[in-house]
């Protein structure tokens, strides 16, 4: 970001709106004088008080004041939190107020930014704390929370200290050359940077299941028309979100909806029925249909019991091995034991549908605490075991110490940017640019 962090900076924690209270957060070196200029009193650094706000003689508030010293702080700024009636027009005062007083206006996650500057975070821990403000389900929270008190923060420092040690090595056998001193071994330097390929690799493997915690799930339900498409998504949301008639080709456009399943939100995806048409816009919905399935995590191929898979079904089903298939109507014509049947008239087989998609979610997608979760977090990840395995191959080609080097910091370096301990002013304009005003 291009302001400077030793501004004192003003913006609301919480959410403009009419609410019991909100917070608005002053940091910077002015915080404290600004504090005595509305209330005519700064109270003792980490006590709450009771205070009357005014600014040019205008009485504004009377709220709950907190003052923390530097570095004992979110920000490890000199920082004030107002916690005030929830009227946004008092808040706007306050913030007006502290703007003339020498404060400005914060920029989007500027504090969390100031944070990670001052190091009370790390970069991942900053975006966790994006992360368990957008979480939706607990267990999206739980795996924002794990990563905010540094779950994997701890997994690639620790690959990072395993570098630096050979680094260090190397650097003394290059140092001491002349001397003859041998610091680290060819085969203990290989057996370590092997580890840490190893232990990177599997930072790696928690990307998918990091990602779909992250973001959730897409499903997608296909299938002839008048299957029981759009029935069964309003069964799934619990509302009639689509139109449901007896007349085939009724869905057009995809209707979507998202429901938790598995602890993660799925967004579910109503279908155009799959068959050749010679209507225009019918067939634009077919083919958006396949689209949505080729991008999707699940497909829920529905099958009417009471007609059976038709050569049409088989030959879409030759497309999505993966899909599920689902009988509906069983209430009509009942199905195999080992069949996934439903009704949705009798609710049938509705709870066990939605059993089996929770034990599926839960087993394939769900994250373990520690896990990668975005782009960034996976790229410098995966440019450090490129690295490494260049490094090995250096070992094995017999290349001296400098050339093993540069693939050694290369992979030190993309660690360091993962944690922010190596900094570049773009990935933080990237990372805090998505925060919300106040955090």
């Amino acid at each position: 970001m291009s302001a400077s962090a030793i501004d004192t900076i003003v913006a609301p924690a919480t959410p403009i709106g009419r609410s019991a209270l909100a917070i608005v957060r002053i940091d910077g070196p002015l915080s404290a004088s600004i504090l005595k200029s509305l209330s005519g009193a700064a109270p003792e650094p980490r006590y709450v008080a009771l205070v009357e706000l005014a600014h040019d003689s205008q009485h504004i508030d009377h709220c709950l004041a907190v003052r923390y010293e530097a570095p004992h702080s979110f920000t490890g700024n000199d920082l004030v939190e107002l916690t005030l009636h929830g009227s946004s027009v008092i808040v706007g005062e306050v913030i007006r107020a502290a703007i003339a007083l020498g404060a400005r206006f914060a920029e989007p996650g500027e504090f969390t930014e100031r944070a990670v500057l001052n190091g009370k975070l790390d970069l991942v821990q900053a975006e966790s704390i994006a992360d368990l403000i957008n979480a939706r389900t607990s267990l999206q929270a739980s795996l924002s929370l794990a990563n905010l008190e540094g779950s994997l923060s701890r997994k690639a420092s620790a690959v990072r200290e395993s570098l630096l040690h050979v680094i260090s090595r190397l650097e003394a056998a290059l140092d001491f050359s002349e001397e003859g001193y041998e610091f680290i071994s060819s085969g203990d330097a290989r057996a370590m940077i092997e580890r840490a390929v190893a232990d990177s690799s599997a930072l790696l493997e928690t990307y998918r299941r990091g990602r779909a915690s992250r973001s959730g799930l897409d499903a997608v339900i296909l299938g002839r028309p008048n299957a029981g498409k759009s029935t069964l998504l309003n069964r799934l949301v619990g509302s009639d979100r689509a139109i449901v008639t007896p007349i085939p080709g009724t869905t057009r456009d995809i209707v979507r909806e998202t429901i938790e399943i598995g602890g993660l939100p799925v967004t579910i995806a109503d279908t155009a029925g799959l068959r050749e048409s010679g209507d225009v816009v019918e067939s634009i919905g077919v083919e958006r249909a396949r689209r949505a399935a080729e991008a999707g995590d699940l497909i829920l191929y529905l099958v009417d019991a009471s007609a059976g898979l038709t050569d049409e079904d088989h030959k879409e089903l030759a497309r999505w091995p993966e899909a599920w298939v689902v009988y509906t109507k069983t209430d009509i014509k009942p199905v195999a034991a080992d069949a996934i049947g439903i009704s949705v008239v009798t609710e049938h087989g509705v709870d066990e549908l939605l059993s089996r998609l929770d034990q599926f979610v839960r087993e394939r997608f769900a994250a373990p605490e520690g896990s990668l979760v975005n782009e960034r977090q996976y790229q410098a990840v995966a440019e450090c075991v490129d690295a490494l395995r260049a490094a090995i191959a250096s070992i094995d080609a017999g290349h001296d110490e400098q050339i093993i080097l540069v693939d050694l910091y290369r992979a030190s370096t993309a660690l360091g940017l993962l944690t922010g301990a190596i900094t570049r002013d773009e990935v933080f304009d990237e990372i805090f640019s998505k925060f919300c005003i106040g955090k």
